[in-house]
C-alpha cells in the first residue's frame, strides 16, 4: 500500500489537495465557472467526511486545505466535485477529454506552521498572480470568510482563526508575507 493510500484513510489529518488544468490551461473560463465550482463544493460538503479550512480557486489550479474526519472522505469529496464539474465545463464549451492535469495532488499538513503559513499562501495566491491586489478582492477564495466580509458557510476558519488574538492579527499575518522572502513555505509546496 503506497503512503498516499495510507494517508487517504487516515483520519484526523490535514492535507493540501491541488489540482489544475491539463497542460496548464484554464478549469475556470468565466465567473459562472467558479460558481459552479464552489455550488459542487457546496454540496458535496460533508462535515462527517471532511472539513474544508481553507480554499482558493485560480484561472488555471485550485488549492484545499481539508481536514479528513472519515476514511477516504477526502477522495470521495474531490472526486465528487471535480468529475461532474469536468462533465460540465466539456458540455458547456462542447469539448471532450481531461479537464484536469490528473488525479489531484495531496500533501499531509504536519505540523501547526505549515498550516499557519499554507492558508496564508493560499489566500495570497490571486494578489502573487495579479488578479487582484488585496486578497479581499478575490472572491473565489475563503479570505472573505475568514476576515468577515463574506458568509458561505463553506469552510471552518476557526481552526486557523484560532491560532491568532483576533481577525485583525490575522489580517496582519497575511499582509506580511513577501514573495521574495518565501522560504518559509516553499518546502512545503508542490513542485510546479
Amino acid at each position: 500500500m503506497s503512503v498516499k493510500t495510507n494517508l487517504l484513510k487516515s483520519i484526523g489529518n490535514y492535507f493540501h489537495v491541488y489540482n489544475r488544468g491539463v497542460h496548464r490551461n484554464a478549469i475556470f473560463i468565466e465567473e459562472r465557472n467558479y460558481d459552479y465550482f464552489l455550488q459542487r463544493v457546496l454540496k458535496y460538503k460533508n462535515d462527517n467526511e471532511v472539513q474544508i479550512i481553507a480554499y482558493c480557486l485560480m484561472p488555471n489550479h485550485f488549492h484545499f486545505i481539508l481536514y479528513q474526519v472519515a476514511e477516504n472522505g477526502i477522495s470521495h469529496f474531490i472526486k465528487s466535485v471535480c468529475d461532474g464539474y469536468a462533465k460540465a465545463i466539456n458540455k458547456m464549451y462542447e469539448k471532450s477529454g481531461h479537464l484536469f492535469e490528473g488525479k489531484y495532488k495531496l500533501k499531509h499538513i504536519d505540523d501547526e506552521q505549515y498550516l499557519l503559513h499554507l492558508s496564508r499562501y493560499i489566500h495570497l495566491n490571486p494578489v502573487e498572480a495579479n488578479l487582484a491586489t488585496k486578497p479581499e478582492d478575490w472572491k473565489f477564495s475563503s479570505y472573505g470568510e475568514y476576515i468577515g466580509r463574506t458568509h458561505s458557510n463553506i469552510v471552518t476558519p476557526s481552526i486557523v482563526l484560532n491560532h491568532f488574538k483576533n481577525v485583525n492579527d490575522y489580517e496582519n499575518f497575511v499582509q506580511e508575507y513577501k514573495s521574495n522572502n518565501s522560504e518559509t513555505i516553499d518546502k512545503y509546496l508542490f513542485d510546479e
